[in-house]
């Protein structure tokens, strides 16, 4: 019923008691759909706030109002300092003007189409909602509907007060619907589309919990000063719609955990399966140290009888290395697998479980009616729009391995911050060798070594971070960040590392 001209047709007579002889004194925004106009004289204030978002189209009248000291823009400049002269209601129209002499500001209370238009001339010569760019057609003396709304109009429009008057707006053509009007004989319609006009210019205005205004559908709460159901209306549609929002917010945001999650167990499902039936390092191991005697050092790869399938195989190698201590790392490798499948393991339980416990959070936020309490389990859960902030601007990203955490420099200044700030003195740090490209950190666990596979791990995201990311083979130095120090003036990025030991690895990135 807000935006229904019977209500306007209340509210304008108040607003012209309370402005009219008053200065414009102020008129911005400081808030997307939003406008503030301060009125005054010297003794007294009078303030508009119009909020007009396409989702909640509100006019409220605050006692006063403080301005930001930034992210506010004047509007309607011509305006300031003028004084009103008038405020009036468009007849059968959902609109009403404040007039300035020969100008004036428009208020058209069409819900998703709201907006604020300044006339000057006989003509639209600015709007506040740009991007409806239509209302410049608009002219302002068509606004007023001539209906004359007798029983032969009436009889004339086919005993449809919807047709007589367009402007009774969505509350009334329920009430006709639910009263079933369109149901009584034509001679009866009259009387009682009477008694409906006779209750909207009746003298109470009526607050529902919905919220809503009514000048019909009766309720406990009641007033008949259109300004106090302005306010009150639009306390109540603020304390609703955005506290619907924030829920909504905080639900998006678990479920895009819980996509996250799920996407995680897929690979790491995917990886598993690849792990389990990939050719044990073991077996290849085996089949070298069956060869040494025909291998020599300084071979990148090797092509020999692989006695458990009797058909031939090739056999990467690290030419730095003997083929006895290749062997020896694939040995290890092969130790280190069974590891990684547990560690893969437990890390798919850990989401499935980080799954249920998201799905367990959405359900209690759903069932939250206060804002208070919603904004405090927020609070307390990390769902705050700081946390999600402070988590955008890491200068690093982070990922887990088997319970280990690897983070990884997002650009050169980044590698600073995580490298000087970020990585603690017995992390474990990493970079591809003699190449640029991104600082890794390994967090360290206390009283734990940092495991073979972890640091091949974090060194072939290294790697794959840097000018050799498509090289076979890339050298990645390591060490604790204790022996990594920043000359004064060396461009970002760049360190001295001291005590470093070297890994061989395929460049590869991290899930």
């Amino acid at each position: 019923m807000f935006h229904n001209y019977f209500f306007l047709k209340r509210l304008t007579p108040e607003l012209a008691k309370e402005l009219i002889g008053l200065t414009l004194l102020e008129c911005f925004s400081q808030n997307k759909d939003e406008l503030i106009l301060g009125f005054g004289d010297g003794e007294r204030e009078f303030y508009i706030r119009a909020t007009l978002d396409p989702n909640v189209s509100l006019l409220s009248f605050p006692d006063d109002f403080a301005r930001a000291g930034k992210n506010s823009v004047d509007l309607f400049p011509e305006l300031l300092d003028q004084v009103v002269t008038g405020v009036s209601v468009f007849s059968y129209e959902r609109s009403f003007q404040i007039t300035f002499n020969q100008q004036a500001l428009i208020f058209k209370m069409h819900a998703r189409r709201a907006n604020i238009l300044l006339s000057a001339g006989g003509e639209i010569v600015k709007l506040f909602r740009k991007n409806l760019h239509q209302d410049l057609e608009i002219n302002p003396a068509d606004l007023h509907k001539k209906i004359s709304v007798t029983e032969q109009q009436f009889v004339s429009s086919a005993y449809d007060p919807m047709m007589l008057i367009p402007a009774l707006g969505k509350e009334v053509k329920i009430v006709l619907e639910q009263s079933e009007f369109y149901g009584q004989p034509d001679e009866r319609k009259w009387r009682l589309f009477q008694q409906l006009l006779t209750q909207l210019d009746g003298k109470e205005i009526f607050l529902h919990d919905d919220p809503s205004l009514s000048l019909i559908k009766e309720s406990p709460e009641k007033t008949e000063s259109a300004i106090a159901a302005c306010n009150s209306l639009y306390h109540k549609t603020v304390r609703s719609f955005y506290f619907e929002k924030e829920k909504t917010e905080g639900i998006n945001k678990l479920k895009q955990r819980i996509k996250k999650s799920e996407n995680y167990i897929f690979k790491t499902k995917s990886k598993l399966a690849q792990v389990a039936n990939a050719r044990s390092p073991e077996e290849v191991a085996n089949i070298l140290m069956a060869n040494l005697n025909s291998l020599q050092t300084g071979l990148s790869k090797a092509v020999l009888h692989d006695f458990y399938t009797d058909q031939p195989i090739e056999i990467k190698l690290n030419r730095e290395l003997s083929p006895q201590k290749n062997a020896e790392n694939l040995y290890r490798k092969s130790k280190n697998r069974h590891q990684e499948i547990d560690a893969l393991k437990e890390n798919i339980s850990a989401k499935e479980a980080l799954i249920e416990k998201l799905s367990r959070q959405i359900l209690h936020i759903q069932d939250i009616e206060d804002t208070k309490e919603l904004r405090k389990y927020f609070k307390d859960h990390g769902l705050t729009k700081k946390d999600a902030v402070k988590e955008e601007i890491l200068p690093y990203h982070t990922f887990e391995v088997d319970g280990w955490q690897i983070l990884l420099g997002k650009h050169a200044k980044a590698n600073d911050e995580l490298t000087l700030k970020v990585a603690n003195k017995n992390d474990l740090w990493l970079h591809a060798k003699d190449v640029a490209g991104s600082h890794v950190v390994v967090r360290q666990k206390p009283g734990q070594n940092y495991p073979d596979h972890i640091i091949e791990k974090a060194a072939a995201l290294a790697a794959a971070n840097s000018k050799r990311k498509t090289d076979t083979l890339c050298p990645v130095i390591y060490t604790q960040k204790k022996f990594v120090r920043k000359m004064k003036g060396t461009p970002a990025g760049q360190v001295i590392v001291e005590k470093e030991e070297v890994v061989m690895v395929e460049p590869q990135t991290l899930s």
